[in-house]
């Protein structure tokens, strides 16, 4: 078993899976295969007041659970949906998808997804 803060864990400038860095969103990987997990990360994003994530996908499914804050997931068909504290957002594999916070304080959520297999 292992226990900790995520304060601990380092917090690093979020990037798209092609590298492209993303201005304003912050991660920290706070479980992943470094630690021995061998199914799935568990990742914990902020967007400051006015960031957002632009239009991108990849092939992990998304489980997300909003900790704080107000934002907006949308993606190309159409389709948004207002968040807050308490809500979960289900994200398919391959959809293309962004994320904008909408309020006065960070956007801030966990967001679990699957290690592809090699």
């Amino acid at each position: 078993m292992i226990k900790k803060n995520y304060t601990e864990v380092e917090e690093r400038q979020a990037t798209l899976s092609d590298g492209t860095s993303v201005e304003g969103v912050t991660v920290r990987w706070l479980i992943d295969k470094e630690i021995g997990a061998k199914s799935f990360a568990m990742r914990r994003f902020e967007i400051k007041v006015g960031g957002k994530v632009p239009l991108h996908n990849h092939e992990q499914d998304h489980e997300i659970y909003i900790l704080s804050g107000t934002g907006r997931f949308y993606n190309d068909k159409e389709q948004e949906n207002k968040v807050s504290q308490g809500d979960v957002i289900y994200i398919p594999p391959n959809e293309n998808h962004g994320i904008d916070n909408l309020g006065k304080d960070k956007l801030v959520f966990i967001c679990l997804i699957p290690y592809l297999k090699d």
